[in-house]
């Protein structure tokens, strides 16, 4: 029941392992459960038709109780479903493996400590919903902009059709539990309804008064932190309230029906199993996630009033259908991100928003030049100069000054400087395709990750002096003479003032101090060169790596003419199949990634206690994740008890994803393969 924000497979991939490998869903629960499932619903054509429908057998699904302003939702369409399938999935066996036993049994308790910390407001935890829903689990983010003190509520509601017992059961366990904790409990008749009402101690340093809503009928389960929502939702129940659903929300609609519409072919001919549906509003939800991971930054930019002062309100919506255990597809997801033109330039948004220029094109082949170690290999279809200089005034307000024009007089007339023309010399010389690969080297440490970006180029001689220029000023860049007419530069620096970008990009969920003040600096050293293919129609580009290794051993690789083998492997072949067969004709960005290979070093990292000392995302997580109520490291996690990599390998399947620019927004989507 917690939501994951469309990405890329990998970085997916990497937080569902986490949470799958300290905290085992779907148990023998599913078992119990096979007598209710002929009165829940058929979820197959995804929320929109079952709103339509008005549910099975009269039941009024979630979505009609649901007030149009809420930020966002996850729904599963049938628990039980879904439950099954699960232990069809590669993380399903995953968790089921014996070898991974030990350590799941050893992180399991530490684990739901911390989802329940997180994210459980509403005393119902996974392990209810599992043990009570028949039907739909539905859990609802809704924005109170005006209280000030709790400017967000949760709402989860379930259908429990069959399983009335069950949800006694756990009921009466909820309120042993929140009674222990000190929790008041005052009771309420609402609309023929109970509601039981809990007002929670607080916590040390907790200024809040927390409150716990739970009513429950034969029918459905609501809770929530609030109890005015709980009415509000009876009221939408009794048909009593002056307030839209979400169902009939126009945004809620149209982004749902597209995703319902791009996976009916590969859902019916698939036997899959529509697992889940999640909607959100981006400037909303982003809102509501930093109150909930409660960052202060303080004197620091607000990032999302940022965005949206930038024009990237635009976004209004996104959402998307996630189906599980078919026969080609491990994992399918389709989504739709709406974005409609806000002008009528061909830039369609306004302001630093117009950065957001990317171009559909035709699928290309991943260049021979890849090596067949890489891990991921990304194809983006962006104009480069347009959201360059798109992003003028988005610098501008975020440094509070006119500084973007001056810094580029700057770097063309400072005669300390590269004395580089920017406009009229280097962006124009950019082609518009960047392709981003990933590998790593083994044994794994901290910095085994590597990275290269290339940019196709149209003018590579006037790269080539850009590049020539701007490091014979920079004063920790050296020349490595590796090839005859090719010029590699190196920079090594001992510190970076580059180390915040990470902490800036996710600082406003509440990642950046461990990133700030532990992590190395992100880019201490790097390379950068202009390579030329061989050949009449042979391309040049402009390469950056973070380590220069990679970057010699791709330049080698061009300049002997020698394919890297990426693209003849056959699991990448698989992948590439896929991506066609799910319509990745045209597109604005395409990925492959190789899930055994891309999280072998996180993986071992984990498993020898280094993660938490590395610069990932993933392991700033696992930091945060592993702290008591005091912000002191808590005992630590027992990765000693994890298998070698080759014994769950199996469970790690390719993957893809592609998104497509539509008129009014961006098609996503992403797949694991059986």
């Amino acid at each position: 029941m917690y939501s994951l924000a469309y990405a890329s497979p990998s970085r997916i991939y990497s937080f569902l392992f986490l949470c799958v490998i300290t905290f085992g869903f779907c148990d023998t629960t599913a078992r119990a459960q096979d007598a209710a499932q002929d009165a829940t619903e058929n979820a197959a054509d995804g929320a929109v038709a079952n709103a339509g429908a008005g549910g099975a057998a009269g039941y009024v699904p979630a979505i009609k109780l649901l007030p149009d302003s809420l930020a966002g939702l996850v729904r599963v369409p049938n628990v039980p479903d879904f439950c099954k399938a699960w232990h069809k999935t590669h993380l399903g066996q995953l968790v089921d493996d014996p070898a991974m036993q030990p350590f799941i049994d050893a992180q399991r308790e530490r684990a739901e400590e911390y989802f329940d910390s997180l994210d459980n407001r509403v005393g119902l935890k996974p392990q209810d919903l599992y043990d009570i829903a028949s039907g739909e689990a539905v859990m609802a983010w809704l924005p109170f902009p005006k209280d000030k003190r709790r400017p967000f509520s949760v709402c989860v509601i379930a259908d429990i059709r069959g399983l009335r017992k069950q949800a006694d059961v756990a009921v009466d366990q909820i309120d042993r539990d929140l009674k222990s904790g000190g929790a008041t409990r005052s009771d309420k008749e609402y609309r023929g309804q109970t509601i039981r009402v809990y007002t929670t101690k607080p916590k040390p340093g907790q200024l809040k008064i927390e409150q716990i809503a739970i009513t429950y009928d034969d029918v459905r389960i609501i809770a929530s932190d609030r109890d005015t929502v709980v009415t509000g939702v009876l009221d939408a129940l009794s048909g009593e309230t002056k307030v839209a659903s979400i169902s009939e929300s126009a945004e809620f609609r149209d982004v749902l029906t597209r995703s319902s519409r791009a996976m009916q072919v590969p859902f019916t001919e698939g036997n899959s199993t529509v697992a889940g549906e999640w909607f959100a509003r981006p400037i909303q939800m982003g809102r509501i996630l930093r109150e909930t991971f409660q960052v202060d930054r303080g004197n620091q930019v607000d990032i999302l009033k940022l965005l949206e002062n930038q024009g990237f309100d635009a976004v209004k919506a996104a959402g998307g259908i996630l189906a599980i255990a078919g026969d080609r597809y491990d994992v399918l997801h389709r989504g739709f991100v709406l974005a409609p033109p806000t002008t009528n330039e061909p830039s369609k948004y306004e302001k630093a928003a117009r950065m957001l220029s990317f171009f559909n094109a035709t699928l290309d082949p991943v260049p021979d030049w890849v090596g067949k170690d890489a891990g991921t290999v990304s194809q983006i279809r962006l104009k480069i100069a347009d959201a360059f200089w798109a992003s003028e005034s988005m610098i501008n307000e975020a440094f509070g000054d006119d500084i973007f024009s001056p810094m580029i007089e700057g770097i063309r007339d400072d005669t300390d400087g590269p004395q580089i023309d920017l406009k009229n010399n280097v962006l124009p010389a950019l082609g518009d395709e960047v392709i981003l690969m990933t590998d790593n080297t083994l044994p794994a440490e901290v910095n085994s990750e590597r990275m290269l970006i290339s940019v196709r180029l149209k003018n590579a001689d006037a790269i080539k002096l850009a590049v020539r220029k701007a490091m014979e000023v920079e004063p920790d860049a050296s020349k490595i003479d590796v090839l005859p007419g090719v010029e590699i530069w190196r920079v090594q620096r001992g510190s970076s003032s580059d180390a915040s970008f990470e902490a800036d990009i996710f600082g406003d969920l509440g990642f950046e101090e461990e990133t700030v003040e532990q992590a190395p600096p992100l880019l201490d050293h790097w390379a950068i060169a202009v390579v030329d293919e061989k050949g009449a129609k042979g391309s040049s580009y402009l390469m950056f790596s973070s380590h220069p290794d990679l970057l010699i051993e791709t330049v080698k690789r061009i300049h002997a003419g020698q394919k890297g083998g990426f693209s003849d492997l056959p699991e990448v072949a698989n992948v590439v199949d896929a991506l066609k067969d799910l319509g990745a004709k045209q597109v604005s960005l395409s990925r492959i990634a190789r899930t055994s290979i891309s999280l072998r070093v996180k993986y071992e990292l984990l498993r020898t206690g280094k993660l938490k000392d590395s610069d990932s995302i993933l392991a700033t997580i696992i930091r945060r994740m592993f702290k008591d109520e005091n912000g002191n490291e808590a005992e630590p996690i027992k990765t000693d008890k994890l298998p070698p990599l080759a014994t769950i390998e199996k469970h790690l399947p390719e993957g893809g994803n592609f998104i497509v620019t539509e008129k009014d927004g961006w098609s996503l989507s992403g797949f694991y393969l059986k």
